[in-house]
């Protein structure tokens, strides 16, 4: 498979779909060196393809999260141009890889910016996801994740209340 083929089938299929991403994931999982045309592909102009690159991206994660932590920078700098879909998809992401201090510092700054800011509820949802996976993992975004989940429950959409409702539960059986 070759890199153009691989942006083809990204290409086809509606952007608010799954389309032809799972797909690309196992290719690319069988084929690692065309990770970095998927990582690419998030910053497409064609926002279909972004869309679908980061639906695969998610897929490959979950098979294999270890292939993905060359590309962190990259994947913040693509969370950073505020595709809803990259956004959603790479607020799953980029939580369960390793980052540096800079790194944490600037995902965690853009998180709080689609949270507070954003136009689309679902990356405000999942930005404030992320900011309670990241202080799971990192004690010192704790306060971050708290003054969010504050915020969802008083002034969030209904989806937003409901997912803060569900992070401030103990989890099932410890509480």
């Amino acid at each position: 498979m070759q890199p153009g083929e691989i942006m083809a089938m990204l290409a086809e299929g509606r952007r608010n779909a799954v389309a032809n991403s799972t797909a690309v994931a196992k290719i690319v999982l069988k084929s690692p060196p065309l990770l970095a045309t998927l990582v690419d592909a998030l910053t497409s102009p064609n926002k279909t393809i972004g869309s679908h690159a980061a639906h695969a991206l998610l897929t490959v994660f979950k098979n294999n999260p270890e292939l993905l932590q060359p590309f962190v920078g990259q994947m913040l700098k693509a969370f950073a141009k505020g595709q809803w879909e990259t956004m959603e998809q790479l607020a799953k992401i980029l939580p369960g890889l390793a980052l540096s201090q800079p790194q944490q510092k600037t995902f965690l700054q853009r998180l709080e910016a689609v949270f507070y800011e954003g136009n689309s509820s679902i990356a405000r949802t999942s930005a404030m996801q992320a900011l309670s996976d990241l202080s799971k993992q990192h004690a010192a975004y704790r306060n971050a994740s708290v003054k969010a989940l504050k915020f969802a429950l008083e002034q969030g959409t209904k989806a937003m209340q409901a997912r803060a409702r569900k992070l401030v539960q103990p989890p099932k059986g410890k509480g």
